[in-house]
């Protein structure tokens, strides 16, 4: 598992507020005006299938020791509509591994999520309102990456209205990282570019939220809390009567200070860092996915 460097993530993001400026001149200096958007909304009205690859890790630096742990998730979810404004979301494929003390990954046993359904109610349009049904599926104790989180990832927040190149709006999504307080991040998200000629866009969005976030941690020996800093950076290819192509999510978290139960502050620090890649899959890739084409 390797992470692009926090730096990245900053330039990323300036990039964003850089594009956005450039934008503007663009249109300004320009006859036609910006380029609309190519329908920048959500159809849920036919099944697709997702191949989801998420992984994360974290690192706890401190005076007596160093502790490290990973996670990586492969699965794949079809989508079906059950109503206007819901999904059922089945899970077709999932498997995990984690990191053991020496660092080599371990397979987590999840054959009992293959088969598992969850419904995903859109309200308005384009966004999450809620994620039920199977609990014992949507909490399962996978570290870093929680499921909900993973369902989440594979509907984005859309906007309202119609957009052009170089228009913004905001949306909520699932805090990362399952021991992070709040259960939502407000995301800006920008129309960056967009290509009449392929019906398609490419939009990019950052964090919001500027106050730091509290964490939560067991541990063998009681437990960690504290406060730090979330990145988020989001990335996404969208086609018009398809929804998003791919998707790309990063998130980085630096703890502030550190407090160990019982012992009042700790001089360490907590590092957790994660990626999120969402793809939908054409007919030939589903081959196999499905158990009823076996």
């Amino acid at each position: 598992m390797r992470f692009a460097p926090k730096a990245a993530r900053v330039v990323a993001r300036l990039a964003l507020y850089t594009s956005l400026v450039a934008l503007t001149v663009l249109v300004s200096a320009g006859c036609g005006g910006p380029s609309p958007a190519p329908g920048i909304s959500r159809s849920i009205d036919t099944p697709v299938v997702y191949r989801v690859s998420a992984e994360a890790e974290s690192r706890f630096s401190g005076p007596v020791s160093n502790l490290e742990g990973g996670t990586e998730i492969t699965a794949a979810f079809r989508s079906t509509p059950v109503s206007d404004s819901a999904v059922e979301v089945e899970t077709l494929y999932f498997a995990a591994n984690v990191l053991d003390a020496e660092g080599e990954p371990v397979a987590l046993d999840t054959g009992s999520l293959t088969g598992k359904k969850a419904t995903v109610t859109m309200g308005p349009p384009g966004t999450i309102s809620k994620i039920q049904e199977d609990t014992e599926f949507l909490d399962a104790s996978i570290p870093l990456i929680s499921v909900r989180e993973v369902i989440a990832s594979l509907f984005p927040p859309l906007p309202q209205e119609e957009m052009e190149e170089g228009d913004t709006w905001t949306g909520d999504i699932l805090t990362p990282f399952a021991n992070l307080g709040g259960s939502q991040q407000r995301m800006r998200f920008l129309l960056d570019s967009v290509d009449s000629s392929n019906n398609e866009a490419r939009i990019e969005g950052y964090e919001l939220r500027t106050k730091p976030r509290q964490f939560e941690s067991e541990t063998t020996d009681g437990g960690v809390t504290g406060e730090g800093d979330l990145d988020v950076v989001f990335d996404g290819k969208f086609k018009a009567g398809g929804g998003y192509e791919w998707t790309e999510q990063t998130t980085e978290f630096d703890s502030r200070f550190i407090r160990i139960t019982g012992s009042g502050y700790a001089n360490g620090s907590l590092h957790m860092e994660g990626m999120t890649r969402v793809e939908r899959l054409n007919p030939t890739e589903q081959f196999g996915l499905d158990p009823g084409l076996e």
